[in-house]
C-alpha cells in the first residue's frame, strides 16, 4: 500500500482511540436509541461501542489479512464472527489489543506487493482492485466510527471534531 494510503488508514485508526479515550465504562455498553433498525446481521446483533469496536478489530485484521493470500479473480467472504475479542475487558484492555492489531495491519500493509495492489478481487458480487478493496476497508471503518460517534453524543459525550487530527506537521493525502 503505498505511504499515503498507510498514514490515511493509521491517522483514522488514532482518531477513532481519541474518540475511545473519552468514554465512560457504562457507555461502552450502552444503547441510548434502541430499535430493531440497530440490528446489522450476524456480526454485530446490536449496535454498542463495545461491538462495533470489536467489529473493526476483527474485520480490519481478517481483511488485511486476506488480501494478498487470495489468487487473482478470488472471492473474499464475508468475515466470521469475531472469535476471541470475546474475552477482552471493555475500555483500556479492548483499546489495547486494538492498537497491538492495528501495529500488526500496518506491517501486513507495508508487505503487500504492487502485484496484490493492482490483482482484481471480488467482495459481496463487487469488484475491486486489491487497492480499491483496501480504500472500501478505510471506508467501513469510517461508516463505524461515525456510528461510535452519534452514539457517543446520544450518551451526552461530545466526541472530538472529525477533521480535526491532532498531527498537524504530516501533510494527509
Amino acid at each position: 500500500m503505498s505511504s499515503t494510503g498507510s498514514v490515511l488508514f493509521s491517522t483514522r485508526i488514532r482518531h477513532i482511540f481519541d474518540y475511545l479515550a473519552l468514554l465512560e465504562p457504562s457507555q461502552w455498553t450502552g444503547i441510548p436509541a434502541d430499535s430493531e433498525a440497530l440490528f446489522l446481521g450476524s456480526r454485530i446483533p446490536k449496535i454498542t461501542i463495545s461491538a462495533l469496536v470489536r467489529h473493526l478489530i476483527h474485520t480490519e485484521r481478517t481483511w488485511i489479512g486476506q488480501i494478498g493470500s487470495f489468487p487473482p479473480g478470488a472471492t473474499i467472504p464475508l468475515p466470521g464472527p469475531p472469535a476471541g475479542l470475546d474475552t477482552i475487558s471493555d475500555g483500556k484492555d479492548l483499546v489495547e489489543a486494538y492498537r497491538s492489531r492495528h501495529a500488526d495491519n500496518l506491517a501486513a500493509l507495508a508487505r503487500l506487493s504492487p502485484d496484490t495492489l493492482q490483482k482484481e478481487v471480488i467482495f459481496v458480487d463487487r469488484r475491486y482492485t486489491g487497492m480499491g478493496f483496501l480504500w472500501s476497508v478505510l471506508g467501513h471503518h469510517a461508516y463505524h466510527l461515525g456510528q461510535i460517534d452519534l452514539t457517543m453524543r446520544q450518551q451526552g459525550t461530545e466526541a472530538p471534531e472529525f477533521m480535526e487530527w491532532p498531527e498537524t506537521a504530516r501533510i494527509l493525502g
